[in-house]
């Protein structure tokens, strides 16, 4: 997979100074590298067998929704406020460089399905450890995280459950 990170590209200062965003949207624009990439995920999903994948806004709503119509599974958007109808359950949790929130709706997850966080970017651990607070909020059991890129110097990892499964395609 380190023969993908030459279709990553890095933008400086983005969304803030001091951020070096990593931008998979090359990726997305060929089919052969992102069917690529994907392919670990897919067997990931065929082996831990999940009733539900979740997916972080925005980015991450990508690849759990083409893996969830892929695997005939069901996808859980994990939304930023005030986006979903009906009652939500919400965290508020921080970023690499800010603080966010996170939502979920009331009845998006039946009572112990398993549920797997797919997001396109593990850094600092904050959005995936609130997208898997949330899932456990709703009732799920959540099994695991899948993640396209790590930035592993950050340590998001270790804010995430040890008892869980946490897999990344790309590390840098």
């Amino acid at each position: 997979m380190e023969d993908l990170k030459k279709y990553i590209n890095e933008i400086i200062d983005f969304p803030k100074d001091g951020i070096v965003f990593k931008d998979i949207n090359p990726i997305y624009k060929e089919p052969k590298r992102w069917n690529e990439i994907m392919l670990p995920l897919q067997k990931l999903i065929s082996t831990t067998k999940p009733d539900y994948i979740a997916g972080i806004e925005s980015r991450g709503f990508i690849s759990a929704s083409a893996l969830s119509f892929k695997h005939e599974i069901g996808f859980v958007p994990i939304r930023k406020p005030n986006k979903l109808p009906g009652k939500v359950i919400g965290v508020n949790y921080k970023l690499e460089y800010g603080e966010d929130r996170l939502e979920i709706q009331q009845n998006s997850i039946e009572k112990d399905s398993k549920v797997i966080v797919v997001d396109d970017l593990l850094a600092t651990g904050g959005s995936a450890s609130a997208a898997g607070k949330l899932i456990r909020e709703a009732g799920g059991n959540l099994i695991g995280y899948a993640f396209l890129v790590e930035l592993t110097e950050l340590g998001g990892r270790n804010k995430l459950d040890s008892n869980l499964f946490v897999e990344s395609i790309i590390k840098y």
